[in-house]
Order: C-alpha cells, then structure tokens, then sequence
C-alpha cells in the first residue's frame, strides 16, 4: 500500500510541477519579429534580473553596456502580477493532468524610456496564460521571460501604433 501511496505522490509532485507550458494573448504576439532599426539602450537598474530578461528577450532596443554610447537609458520596475483564482487545478490534480487547465494570469510591466532628460513613462499590460496540462511534461515552452518578452513587443508596438 505504501508503494501505491508513493507512486500517487510522485505522479502528483511532476504533474503540479513540470507539466506547464506559457501561452501569449492575442495570438499575434507569439510569431511577432522587430524588423524595424533598434535603438541602443542601456539598462539603469539591471539588478531586477526578471525584468532584464524579459526587456533582452523582447528584442525592441539593442542593449549595450556604456551608458555614453546609448541613445536612451532604461529604468526598469518590478514586475507585478494578478493572480486568478486557482481552482481549476482541482480539475488537473483529480484527473493527474489528463485535462488542460488554463491558468490567465495578468502581468503589468513598466519602464521608463529616459532620452535627452526627458523621461516617457511605459505601462504595459502583458497577457499570459500557464496553461498545467500533464502531456506538456514533453514541452520546451516553459520559459516565462522569453514569452513576456514577446508580449513586451507586442503590447510596445500596439501602444505606439506601428
């Protein structure tokens, strides 16, 4: 009995643990590309590594590491996220992951954008789901920085209406 318990609890731990991938809203961020010319940027407050990782992966400024160089200077916020009810991974752990269950949390990302002393305030409201699935044990999307990263782009180009 105590084997049956084990193998219940391990099967419990990889489904609530490993079985997750990321998904971006609307679905025309997640194929989006920054074709258009890039400026350099520096980052003034690189000690939010999150956030630094997501402004890299969003791949909207060249970031560089001399401030002289630069054309603007960034200055990064703390990420803040929404919660949404967990409730539907009841559903998930009853069913040990055979039914996906789409978890949209709300994430507000902020910077500003510092050029020539004048400083242009950026809210971004990025839109990703976890969505906890036991068949995404086999996925490799489960990198939040770099689809944060493309919601970045998208919700940056929609603001300034590329």
């Amino acid at each position: 009995m105590k084997i049956k318990q084990l193998i219940s609890l391990g099967l419990l731990t990889v489904d609530c643990t490993s079985c997750y991938t990321y998904k971006i809203y609307p679905k025309e961020y997640r194929k989006l590309e920054n074709n258009n010319p890039k400026l350099t940027a520096y980052i003034v407050k690189d000690s939010l590594k999150k956030e630094h990782k997501i402004m890299m992966s969003s791949d909207l400024f060249e970031i560089i590491s001399d401030s002289s160089q630069a054309d603007l200077k960034i200055k990064l916020y703390p990420l803040q996220q929404n919660f949404v009810c967990g409730q539907p991974l009841t559903i998930s752990i009853l069913t040990i992951g055979q039914l996906p269950v789409t978890l949209p949390d709300r994430y507000l990302y902020r910077f500003d954008e510092i050029k020539n002393d004048t400083v242009t305030e950026r809210k971004l409201e990025l839109k990703l789901a976890q969505r906890v699935w036991f068949w995404d044990i086999f996925s490799f999307n489960k990198k939040f920085e770099e689809k944060a990263g493309k919601a970045v782009l998208g919700e940056y180009r929609a603001t300034k209406n590329y």
